[in-house]
């Protein structure tokens, strides 16, 4: 049996055998569930929407609207004097309609509310009246739902970056996602080469496997834990798509593989180097040293990803970073949920990837084998290369 995949099965089952990253998957689970729970309730259209409900007075002058106005949801109340003592007198009206029909004066106090409302439906009844009243009969209902839907304009406003909240979730739930594996993937790589060298237990597996074999194994059985954490996620997010009633938003069958795609290259591009690097450090206390500068490049495409590309996922910027190695992962899934990403833009940043993955792992290799044995501090990389 390979020495490699003795390794990495030792690894994987170290790692989903410990407590802590049960519980805390199962945890994250049922919260992500919850949030798809709350969001049914926050996204669920109202059945049973307010309406306005808005009374006027109408003098006798202008009774003739009365028909109309009612039609068109407004309480009517006959009404007779000044217009300014009826408002004064009756709380309850917003509005006074007098003068003649076929061209109404509206009255109302400066605390009045829906006069918007009561204008439309004034301005409308009056136009019927009017039209009523010069062809007679020969004013088919038709002429008169095509006059009252000329005088019910309405205004489509046109944005060039509309916000769309469900590809801003998606968004944010895939950067974070790449993210926290790529944390997680650096933290647990580099904690477990150190402490296979701090208590020499490396030089022990060094006599019987290759050192490369052995730090391949670690990032392989450590990744596959981490993405079967990954994966319960990933179903526990569908299903709380599902509950929220988001999910005909959401092309699943296409985001789906494109998010588990962009994890999987983030982790081998960003863990790939961490193995290498940890073992020049030979105490638990020096670990912050090689995952703090890993951890913060990861934080700058996250960050570009979040507030950059949601607003300009098209611009020439966005799509030139996209191709750049330590970006990819997180610009792509971002703006895939944005806009329509065209397939060679995807083949061109997972071709990059693949060439620069080779070349991050023999480069780790070869600062891993040739500092897994150095013990005391921590050996610089010009020691590592200067090295035969």
């Amino acid at each position: 049996m390979s020495p490699i995949f003795l390794v990495a099965r030792r690894e994987f089952i170290a790692q989903t055998r410990s407590k802590a990253l049960i519980i805390s998957t199962v945890v994250m689970a049922v919260l992500i569930l919850a949030a798809g729970v709350l969001g049914r309730f926050l996204l669920e259209p109202d059945d049973n929407p307010d309406q306005i409900v808005a009374t006027v007075g109408v003098t006798n002058s202008a009774s003739p609207l009365t028909e109309d106005l009612e039609a068109a949801g407004l309480t009517v109340i006959d009404v007779q004097g000044p217009a300014e003592d009826i408002l004064t007198a009756n709380e309850d009206l917003n509005a006074v309609i007098a003068a003649e029909p076929s061209r109404p004066q509206i009255f109302a106090l400066d605390s009045a509310e829906h006069l918007d409302f009561i204008t439309e439906a004034t301005e409308s009844a009056a136009g019927s009246y009017v039209l009523t009243d010069t062809f007679g009969d020969q004013a088919t209902p038709e002429a008169k739902a095509y006059l009252a839907d000329a005088q019910n304009l309405s205004v489509e406003i046109f944005s060039a970056n509309e916000f769309d909240p469900i590809a801003f979730i998606v968004g944010l739930i895939t950067v974070s996602l790449v993210y926290g594996v790529i944390v997680m993937g650096v933290s647990m790589l580099a904690t477990g080469v150190v402490e296979e060298k701090s208590s020499r237990v490396v030089e022990i597996l060094l006599a019987t496997i290759k050192p490369r074999d052995l730090l391949m194994g670690k990032f392989l059985g450590i990744g596959g834990a981490i993405f079967l954490m990954v994966a319960v996620y990933t179903a526990a997010i569908v299903g709380a798509g599902a509950i929220a009633g988001i999910l005909p938003d959401i092309n699943i069958t296409t985001y789906v593989p494109m998010l588990l795609l962009w994890v999987v290259l983030g982790y081998i591009i960003y863990a790939s180097i961490t193995g290498g690097l940890a073992a020049t450090v030979s105490r638990q206390e020096d670990i912050g040293a090689i995952t703090t500068p890993i951890i913060f490049l990861s934080i700058v495409p996250f960050y570009f990803a979040m507030f950059y590309v949601p607003n300009s996922p098209d611009s020439t910027l966005t799509q030139i970073i996209g191709f750049i190695p330590f970006f990819s992962p997180f610009i792509l899934p971002i703006r895939s949920a944005f806009t329509e990403v065209p397939m060679s833009d995807v083949l061109i940043s997972v071709g990059i990837c693949l060439v620069t993955i080779p070349i991050l792992a023999t480069l780790a290799g070869k600062i891993y084998e040739r500092s897994i044995l150095h013990t005391g501090t921590r050996m610089k990389l010009t020691e590592v290369f200067k090295k035969s």
